[in-house]
């Protein structure tokens, strides 16, 4: 079994050579280039192709591996500076390989693949559980008073009327709607943006703002 790695750091990749090595593999020279690596698992067609995070953000590598070698397991390593943060969970949500590890996994996965397992990284624990989409941006942070003015402002009343409906003053419900222009990012709008984006969501805020009761 080999393994082909593309990496342009020739210290990392040499570090890999010795795990790979370590892991019981053959290990094949890196390659830097993108051109050439992929010419080169198309004409001898790896068992293991280990992508470092650089090259994260090509989604047509991963494709390519895949189009010119159906058998080759993609590996992706992360050296102990990348970060978890949710723009890399995301960039690694849109890609296609069959394992992801830390640096100091490597060998650990190379040999739990070798033997037709699922690696499972540690880098899991630090995924951040996910939490259900807003229905608009910054809805999770309207309070309960905002959002019964939102459903007056939807079933189309107007100021004076979402007044006496809360038992505030029409002054205090221009503030509501101030405030949830601001959280909302409705700002770019100008003048008459919430009312508008109440007409143009009407259907979707009535049936979310259903159970929001007046008083």
């Amino acid at each position: 079994m080999s393994l082909i790695t593309f990496c342009h750091r020739r210290i990392l990749s040499l570090q890999i050579g010795a795990l790979a090595q370590e892991a019981g593999l053959n290990w094949r020279i890196s390659q830097a280039d993108p051109v050439a690596f992929r010419a080169q698992i198309k004409a001898s067609p790896p068992r293991f192709a280990l992508i470092t995070h650089d090259h994260l953000t090509d989604p047509m590598l991963f494709t390519d591996i895949r189009a010119n070698s159906p058998n080759t397991l993609i590996v992706v390593c992360l050296t102990a500076e990348v970060k978890t943060t949710p723009q890399l969970w995301q960039t690694l949500d849109n890609q296609e390989f069959d394992a992801l590890c830390r640096f100091n996994e490597l060998v650990d996965c190379l040999i739990t693949l070798k033997a037709g397992r699922v690696y499972c990284s540690t880098l899991f624990k630090d995924r951040p559980d996910e939490q259900p989409d807003e229905p608009f941006p910054g809805w999770g942070t309207l309070s309960l008073t905002e959002l019964r003015v939102l459903k007056a402002v939807a079933e189309g009343k107007t100021g004076p009327q979402i007044g006496y409906l809360l038992g505030i003053s029409e002054k205090t419900v221009n503030n509501h709607k101030f405030s949830i222009t601001q959280k909302l990012d409705l700002n770019g709008g100008g003048p008459g943006c919430l009312n508008r984006f109440a007409l143009l969501n009407r259907d979707r805020l009535l049936h979310l703002l259903e159970s929001i009761r007046y008083r």
